[in-house]
């Protein structure tokens, strides 16, 4: 802000306004935040830029960007996914308007075809074009969050369906309590694994797996699991068991990691 002296003697503030970027400054940001590198995807940005004007341009940028965060636009096929330019002219061609009010038309290069050799008469008549209609922009599907897991269950438990169940548990025994006829063991999971997109996502409170083992099936393993670096594997039925707030687990099926290592290697004959 600059001040300008008047003739009374008193300066008068002057606010000088920031220029606003060029059409073609803009389009070139566009191609730049989707990745398109060649001139004649940015000749297109920038003709639908020109089209429906800077402000409504930045609004189809930002669909293609929120689009694409929530798993993108597949092609008509589903062979792949859009690339991010693909999902901003399908947008820009489906829902843009232009400046008027208009539908956004697409820009078209017609190729050059070689002179007719035909008399006129003899030619085909031309065929009418007409302008494809873009399919609607699908609506994003809402995220089902872990609170919203409540409600959901108690809606699907309504009508339920069957299954018969197999837990497998990995990883190092805490204590050995032998009983007599089995061994008990206590195993505690904390790590979340990288879930499918889509799926809520649990807290991180622990799950308690109280194992149940018969002695004979432990005895295959017992020596095996007194190293260190071995992993118990335990296949069995779960059932949940509140009194103990643990999933019980009764095993059908107990090996190691080193134990099935070794009966994969090929056995050498002397």
């Amino acid at each position: 802000m600059n001040s300008v002296p008047q003739p009374d003697g008193q300066p008068q503030a002057v606010h000088l306004q920031e220029q606003e970027p060029s059409q073609e400054e803009v389009a070139a940001m566009i191609a730049d935040a989707l990745g398109e590198t060649e001139e004649g995807a940015y000749k297109s940005i920038l003709h639908i830029l020109r089209s429906v004007g800077r402000t409504h341009a930045r609004e189809l940028l930002s669909m293609t960007l929120q689009t694409e965060e929530h798993g993108g636009l597949m092609l008509p096929d589903g062979s792949r996914r859009r690339t991010p330019g693909g999902v901003f002219f399908y947008l820009a061609y489906s829902i843009g308007k232009t400046k008027s009010g208009r539908p956004l038309q697409r820009q078209w290069n017609p190729v050059k075809m070689p002179k007719q050799t035909q008399p006129q008469s003899q030619a085909e008549p031309k065929k009418p074009f007409k302008q494809p209609i873009p399919n609607p922009v699908p609506q994003q599907a809402s995220v089902l969050t872990w609170e919203d897991r409540l409600s959901a269950v108690r809606e699907a438990e309504q009508e339920k369906g069957q299954a018969n169940v197999k837990i497998t548990v990995i990883g190092r025994p805490g204590k050995i309590l032998d009983k007599g006829s089995c061994i008990v063991t206590v195993m505690e999971s904390t790590k979340i694994p990288t879930l499918p997109k889509g799926l809520p996502t649990p807290t991180s409170v622990a799950t308690k797996y109280a194992v149940y083992i018969a002695s004979k099936q432990w005895k295959k393993v017992e020596e095996a699991i007194k190293d260190p670096e071995d992993i118990l594997i335990v296949e069995g039925f779960p059932k949940t068991d509140p009194e103990v707030s643990a999933i019980a687990v009764f095993a059908t099926n107990v090996t190691t990691k080193k134990l099935q290592m070794s009966k994969k290697q090929p056995q050498t004959t002397p």
